[in-house]
Parts: C-alpha cells; structure tokens; sequence
C-alpha cells in the first residue's frame, strides 16, 4: 500500500511540475514575443523610454508589495489565511504610489499599471501556494495572451502609451480572485503580529530587488542615456528569457520546501541545464542578434557577459527557497542587500568609468556575491540545500 502511494505522490509531483512548467514555458514565450516584437519595431532609444516609464511602475509596486509573493505563497501553503489583511495592506500601499506617479509624472498609465503588478502577484502567489495549478495555467496564460493582442494594437493607435494601458488591462481578470479572496478570509491585524519577522524580512527582501529590476534601469537612463539603457533593457530581456526555467522550478519548489521535500536531484538537474543556457547565449546568440535585430548590435556583448549571471542566480534561487520555505530569510535578506548595493554602485561606477561592458560586469557580480553569501552561511554551515 505504501509502494502503491508513493508512486501516486510521484505521479501527482510530476503532473504538478509539468502544468506549472508548461504554463510558465507558454507564458514567457508570449511575454518574450511581445519585447521582442516591439523591439524589432522601435528604435534603441524608445525602446529604452519605454523601459524607464516600466521600471518607474515597477518600484513603485514593489515598494507597495507588502503581502509579497513568498509570504503569501508559504502561509498559503501552510493554511494560515491571511491573504485580504495582506491584500488590504499592499493595495492600500498602491494607492498611496499611484498618486505620487501621478503627482510627478502626471502619467495615468503608469499609475494603472502598478495595480496591474500588484493584482498579479497576489493572485498567483495564492494559486501556487494552494497549488491550484490548473486555475493557475488559465489565468497566466489569458493574461498573457490578452497582453501580446491589446499592447501591439494600441502601439500601432497611440505609441507607447498604449503599451502601458494594454499591460494594466490584461491583468484586469486577476480581479476575480482578488476578490474572492476577500470575501472567504476576514482582515485581521492581529494575526499578522506573531508572524511580522516573517513578512518584513521578505518585504525588505522585496525591496532589494528593486535596484536589480527597475531602479538598474531608471540610473542607467538617467545617467547614460535612452539609448544605452534600450540595449541593456535587451540584455535584460534576453537573461530573463534565460531564466524562465529556473524561476519555474523556483515556483514548484517553495511550497514544496515549505512541506519539507527537498527534491536534490530536480535542483543538481537545473543547475546543469542553466549551465547549457549560459554556453549558448555567451557563443552562439550573438551571431543570430544582429539578424534578427541589426538596430541592437551594441547590446551583443551585453548578453555574452550577461548570460553567465544565470548561473550563481540559479544557485541563488535554489538556495533561498530551502531557506524562505521553512521562514529562515535572515541570510536571504542579508544576501539580496549586499547584490542590490552592489548592482547600484557598480551602475554608477563602472557603467560610467566603461559603459556598457561595465553594466555588464556589474550585472554578473551582483549575483555573484548574492550567492556568495548564501553558500558561505547555508552550505558551509551544513545545512542541506
């Protein structure tokens, strides 16, 4: 009967990876067609425009991202039912960034589009927690089909602006369970309270990779210009694409360390297959970028440097989600800190000093020491990845 049981568990783990895998698989080739795409039609310079305005929408929700994903997913998994006291919390923060962006910008695009990345994040971070694969798929996959329609048609209407407004309106069906959630679970401050080392350790780590994600973008525009930060905005989606499967497998292993499964062999076969990936955006794309996108030229050793940052990534990943799925984040945040400041003084140093090869470095060095870290304070003091 045990035997018979494993091999059910086994079968369940694998139809579970395999759906959640194949979703992200679907959604980022979407998601990357849509860049791609509109970068292969705009020139350097207002593809880099574009990115600056992305990355202004993007700090501002995640400086509002009080419920983040690791939080909701691990108390999900756990069923600890905080989802509309962290929901309130974190869309209440949106708010409050919204009307700043308008206030400075005096871009209603862009303030929309924070509630856009707030609703998406919630969302899938309780369908994973839960392990609603299936309902997982479906929302991914509308959102990021509604995305590449509605955004390369209102382009071709209004420009840029139309980006914006077709992001924010492809995460409108994220409504559904924002809603529902707050209608099966109470708000509750107080049960936030034995748990707040928890949730503000993972903010802070939030917080961090804002200088990894968006504010990298809004230095670089601002002090080397639109059109070096169109070809590192490249670079960038290019390592993104790069790192769909690890961040997929990041997905499927946190509730599963949250559980206490290890899965050592997934992880050892990961670590290989990024290994792979980095060989061949470090020798093989740049002779296929100047086909596809000649206007790029200038980003090509941007990626061949880049490419090998997925690797100590990789490892990073793996590493934090042992480490966030049993509510040991202490060293996560440590680590994420010491990449973040590293990212920025790089940016201003050696961006400035050597342009783009200097970004680049940066770039790799960033994760370098985030995984540094880890492996001198989680796997040299024996605790098993």
């Amino acid at each position: 009967m045990d035997f018979w049981n494993q091999i059910k568990n086994k079968l369940g783990r694998t139809k579970d990876l395999t759906t959640l895998g194949s979703t992200d698989l679907i959604g980022n080739a979407v998601t990357s067609l849509l860049w791609l795409y509109l970068a292969s039609i705009m020139d350097v310079q207002k593809y880099g425009e574009l990115h600056f305005m992305l990355s202004i929408a993007g700090t501002a929700y995640l400086l509002s991202l009080f419920g983040s994903q690791t939080t909701i997913t691990v108390y999900t998994s756990k069923n600890f039912k905080l989802e509309s006291t962290l929901y309130f919390i974190t869309l209440f923060g949106g708010l409050i960034s919204s009307v700043v962006i308008v206030l400075l910008f005096s871009r209603l695009d862009v303030a929309l589009l924070v509630f856009g990345f707030i609703m998406n994040d919630l969302s899938t971070a309780y369908l994973i927690g839960k392990k609603e694969y299936f309902k997982y798929a479906k929302y991914v996959l509308t959102q990021k089909s509604l995305s590449l329609i509605i955004c390369i048609l209102l382009y071709h209407v209004v420009g840029n602006v139309g980006i914006i407004y077709g992001l924010f309106i492809s995460y409108i069906p994220f409504v559904i369970i924002i809603y529902n959630r707050f209608n099966e679970t109470k708000i509750n401050f107080s049960d936030l309270k034995p748990r707040m080392g928890f949730i503000m350790s993972n903010y802070l780590i939030n917080l961090s990779g804002i200088f990894r994600t968006n504010v990298d973008k809004i230095l670089v525009g601002s002090f080397l210009g639109f059109t070096l930060l169109g070809n590192y905005a490249l670079a960038s989606q290019v390592y993104s694409i790069f790192m769909i499967v690890p961040y997929i497998i990041m997905k499927y292993l946190l509730p599963e360390d949250a559980r206490g499964n290890r899965n050592p062999k997934l992880k050892k076969l990961t670590m290989i297959i990024v290994i792979l990936i980095a060989i061949f955006g470090a020798f093989v794309l740049p002779s296929l970028i100047p086909l596809v996108l000649p206007q790029y030229t200038s980003a090509i050793e941007l990626v061949q440097i880049m490419s090998f940052g997925i690797i100590p990534a990789t490892l990073g990943l793996i590493l934090s989600s042992k480490l966030l799925g049993t509510e040991k984040s202490k060293h996560v945040l440590i680590a994420r800190w010491i990449s973040a400041t590293s990212m920025i003084g790089g940016i201003l140093l050696l961006g400035n000093t050597f342009g783009s090869i200097g970004l680049a470095f940066t770039f790799v060095l960033s994760n370098t020491l985030y995984v540094a870290y880890l492996v001198i304070n989680v796997y040299f003091k024996q605790q098993r990845i």
